[in-house]
């Protein structure tokens, strides 16, 4: 194990499945004491399982992120048991197969689509950073560190709700980080890319839907969870001192290009050129 992070304490939300799950990993092979927090106490006890065979040190804790009374318990629970909190990664979100399938465009919108997603996705960061601010304004230290998507930041023809929600936790990063940066208190967002689904994962997405968001990435590989949870692993490092307020984008280059290059390169390719 990496002692980067020896001594210091950090919270996951939703860290019992995929990027949450692969963040808690890396974060204790680094030397962290990690919390993972989830709504089903079965799951985040599993991960500390885990945990615990590889030598590393986490509990579990189950929370609800959308309820403060619940989130302000979290917050206590983690300080009886490690005495700080260095890093918290917000990284629930309302996901769930019903989500996606009620989630679409504005005209058809569910409004209990809408509110779910602004309750788990906004106010879920925002009161867990409101609950451990305090606490790292006294270590004069803290991490903050907010999941946003590349839905947040482009436009899309279905998942209306996910996608504002996640361009209102960019705004609250840069608002954190404003407000607590002279306390010592850092915090950055990720807007994240692509992911297929895992094997067994109900959200499925079409094979063609799937090839087609490939075909955009500039990256010859899948970005996967545990790459995402390099990039966690970074920000919640001192290596990235010298950001804050900032979104990382953590896409394979989905973002970086035009949204024609690929008929541009379909286009050249049928003169008889190589593509661009």
């Amino acid at each position: 194990m990496s002692n980067g992070l020896q001594g210091r304490v950090a919270v996951v939300t939703g860290g019992a499945g995929g990027i949450g799950k692969a963040s808690v990993l890396s974060l204790v092979k680094h030397g962290a004491k990690v919390a993972v927090v989830e709504l089903e106490i079965k799951s985040a006890l599993s991960v500390v399982d885990e945990v615990e065979r590889i030598g590393g040190e986490a509990i579990a804790i189950k929370a609800d992120v959308a309820d403060e009374a619940s989130v302000e318990s979290m917050a206590k629970t983690v300080l009886k048991a490690f005495g700080r909190i260095d890093v918290l990664y917000n990284n629930a979100a309302a996901l769930g197969f019903e989500m996606q399938q009620s989630d679409g465009a504005v005209a058809d919108m569910d409004v209990n689509t809408w509110d779910k997603a602004m309750a788990v996705n906004v106010r879920g960061p925002m009161l867990c950073a409101k609950h451990v601010i305090p606490t790292m304004i006294s270590q004069k230290s803290g991490n903050i560190i907010n999941a946003s998507s590349g839905m947040g930041a482009q436009g899309e023809v279905t998942r209306s709700a996910y996608a504002a929600s996640k361009a209102a936790v960019m705004m609250l990063t840069k608002s954190i980080a404003t407000q607590y940066g002279h306390a010592g208190i850092r915090s950055n967002a990720i807007q994240i890319g692509y992911l297929p689904p895992p094997p067994g994962s109900k959200k499925t997405t079409p094979k063609q839907v799937s090839e087609i968001l490939d075909a955009h990435h500039l990256i010859p590989y899948a970005l996967t969870a545990e790459k995402i949870a390099d990039v966690v692993l970074f920000l919640a490092s001192d290596q990235s001192s010298a950001l804050t307020g900032s979104t990382v984008i953590a896409d394979g280059g989905f973002s970086a290009h035009t949204p024609s290059m690929n008929e541009i390169n379909a286009f050249v390719r049928s003169i008889g050129q190589n593509s661009i």
